[in-house]
């Protein structure tokens, strides 16, 4: 069982920086920070962590290419001791509220999802007592310069959110504290 959330969006991120600099490709850059979005959704009971981070790129404008990605890595810690049953219903209430499928292969359980019109991915998972979801939201250039483009679409966006959410497994001790 885990026992604390890191306070740091830099921390939260550590762990898939590699999959998101590979996600990103020529949007990359280090001068982007993840934001943290978790103002008023903590509680002592259930540390929430939510950070976001926007890469976008204007110039040189070529249609089709990548324009904008947004990343939101999210860590719901849930403390006490109902803590994973607690998790647990979280997990298939977040299930339940989207268009996902069960998944295999991350924490204890694991679910993939899609926004309409696929230009959203999520993966998330449940490792014991926390709940931890990548979602990636992306559209590229349109065929005229300046002017905000298609969205990208499943195949495009999947891929990311799966690769970042494998990372953000593989190293859960860099965000969270175990008791």
């Amino acid at each position: 069982m885990f026992g604390g959330l890191t306070d740091s969006c830099a921390q939260v991120a550590a762990p898939a920086m590699s999959a998101i600099r590979a996600y990103t490709g020529a949007l990359f850059s280090d001068a982007v920070e993840f934001e943290d979005e978790s103002s008023g959704l903590s509680s002592p009971e259930k540390p929430v962590k939510v950070c976001t981070a926007e890469y976008q790129r204007v110039e040189p404008w070529s249609a089709g290419e990548p324009l904008h990605r947004t990343i939101t890595l999210s860590f719901s810690l849930r403390l006490g001791d109902d803590a994973v049953e607690a998790t647990e219903r979280h997990f298939d209430r977040a299930l339940d509220d989207t268009k996902g499928s069960a998944a295999t292969g991350l924490g204890d359980e694991s679910f993939v999802s899609w926004g309409a019109p696929d230009d959203t991915a999520l993966n998330a998972f449940r490792k014991s007592n926390v709940f931890v979801s990548a979602a990636v939201f992306g559209s590229n250039m349109s065929d005229r310069e300046g002017i905000s483009g298609p969205r990208a679409g499943r195949s495009e966006v999947e891929p990311g959110a799966r690769a970042i959410a494998e990372a953000l497994a593989a190293d859960l001790g860099a965000v969270l504290a175990s008791n």
